[in-house]
């Protein structure tokens, strides 16, 4: 399957309404007010529309003709709910003056876009000389194109790095490629992210960037990063980071191997926060687990979190199947309104008889389980289940009469691992004598 390319269109309109047709107002058009541009020239720097736009002037004014170009290598990704980056190499071709002669200069773009809306505006750009090499002491493959192309001494170097860092749509940090990654560098929007000072945050990790890092992801992205730099000089990977205030964020990082200007291998990352995407997705995934008439598991949710806490976890446990005696004659009589009432009593008894650990689930019209472990009290749980069944059976007397409907619980008590179909099977087992005998009661065998 070809993957959809969301900016790539945004991009090239972007390029024919620059270069071909040299049209500022349509440029600017696409971009966003806070952009950051970082263009070859010395002084092509700009941090919000209105500087980009004198840029814009200027260069027209001196080129006026229609630039030619040809997008190659191009990739894309999206970092967040609403953002995107691109990276790509781009041919330029230009005749000035009617001349013959075509100059063609090849580049490196990355850029990054926001949807506001149905529109994309573009919120940084950067554009740099498509080097095949690296300098000895240079941070980035960046040259910059002047009548006077010299190598960039150590301070510009410095400054160049900070110039960056302040542009990143994202946060900046870097660390040596050494035991707990010694921090190399951090830009202030990194250090806004998690609410630190630079001090703060020095003391804070011990000057490692592996303490920044939530402790159950620390692990994962040390193996991940180093197994990606053993094959190449880039990787990506999401996780959790630590903030000052004792929470977490969401970030994704991209991160690249360079040699630093002591000599020594580090990484400098690009990190984004994707927090609200994250929680975004894990509650749609909560609700696609949830029963949309009760709120407690549907029983796909149900399965799968029985099925996960079981496999961490060796203590005792108890699976209950439950079953709502005679129901269909609630609906019948007294219709499903007043059977979904009932329904939706029956499971707040559950949620707040149980404890929040335990998992309670609707398995689907009047059949429901209970899954609780650890689970050191079978008789505690016998007394709970009668109390539910006489709350039921009280609920039921004033909300219709007319019906005779109780409930019936089967239950095991075990302490070995098993399926979850294997615990549903025993479990329905006991359920079934119990409906073949007179219903209304509760039975717990442990097995």
């Amino acid at each position: 399957m070809v993957e959809k390319k969301v900016i790539y269109p945004v991009l090239t309109r972007f390029f024919d309404c620059y270069l071909k047709e040299r049209n500022i107002a349509k440029t600017l058009s696409i971009v966003a007010d806070d952009l950051y541009s970082l263009g070859t020239g010395d002084e092509e720097t700009a941090t919000n529309k209105e500087e980009f736009a004198r840029l814009l002037e200027e260069e027209i004014k001196g080129i006026p003709d229609p630039i030619q170009y040809k997008i190659m290598d191009y990739q894309e990704k999206q970092t967040g709910e609403n953002s995107w980056e691109c990276l790509c190499k781009v041919e330029t071709a230009v005749r000035l003056n009617g001349s013959e002669e075509e100059i063609r200069y090849l580049t490196r773009f990355t850029g990054g876009f926001r949807r506001v809306g149905e529109e994309f505006l573009a919120t940084a750009l950067h554009m740099s000389e498509a080097s095949s090499y690296q300098e000895s002491g240079e941070f980035f493959p960046l040259r910059f194109f002047s009548e006077k192309t010299e190598k960039l001494n150590e301070t510009a170097q410095h400054e160049l790095l900070d110039i960056i860092c302040q542009m990143m749509p994202g946060g900046v940090i870097g660390g040596y490629i050494e035991d707990g990654f010694p921090l190399y560098v951090v830009n202030d929007t990194m250090l806004e992210m998690m609410g630190y000072t630079y001090n703060e945050f020095v003391e804070e990790t011990e000057g490692l960037v592996i303490n920044s890092i939530h402790e159950d992801d620390a692990h994962m992205v040390e193996k991940h990063v180093l197994d990606c730099l053993k094959q190449e000089k880039q990787y990506a990977i999401e996780y959790r980071v630590k903030k000052k205030d004792g929470s977490s964020l969401w970030v994704y990082d991209i991160g690249r191997k360079i040699i630093a200007e002591d000599g020594r291998s580090a990484i400098i990352s690009v990190l984004v926060d994707i927090s609200e995407s994250v929680r975004v997705k894990k509650n749609l995934i909560e609700e696609s687990n949830r029963d949309f008439l009760t709120g407690i598991y549907n029983r796909k949710g149900g399965e799968a979190t029985v099925t996960a806490k079981m496999n961490n976890s060796d203590a005792p446990y108890i699976f209950l199947m439950i079953d709502l005696d005679n129901f269909k004659s609630v609906n019948d009589m007294y219709g499903h309104g007043t059977g979904d009432k009932m329904l939706r009593f029956f499971a707040k008894q559950l949620r707040e008889t149980f404890r929040k650990t335990d998992i309670a689930i609707r398995l689907g019209g009047d059949e429901f389980a209970v899954y609780a472990q650890p689970c050191f009290n079978k008789e505690a749980i016998q007394n709970k289940v009668e109390k539910i069944i006489k709350d039921y059976v009280e609920e039921a007397k004033n909300r219709c009469p007319s019906v005779s409907t109780s409930v019936s619980v089967g239950g095991i008590y075990s302490m070995e691992p098993r399926s979850f179909s294997s615990i549903y099977k025993a479990a329905d087992g006991i359920l079934y004598e119990i409906k073949q005998s007179g219903k209304g009661r509760c039975e717990i065998r442990e097995i």
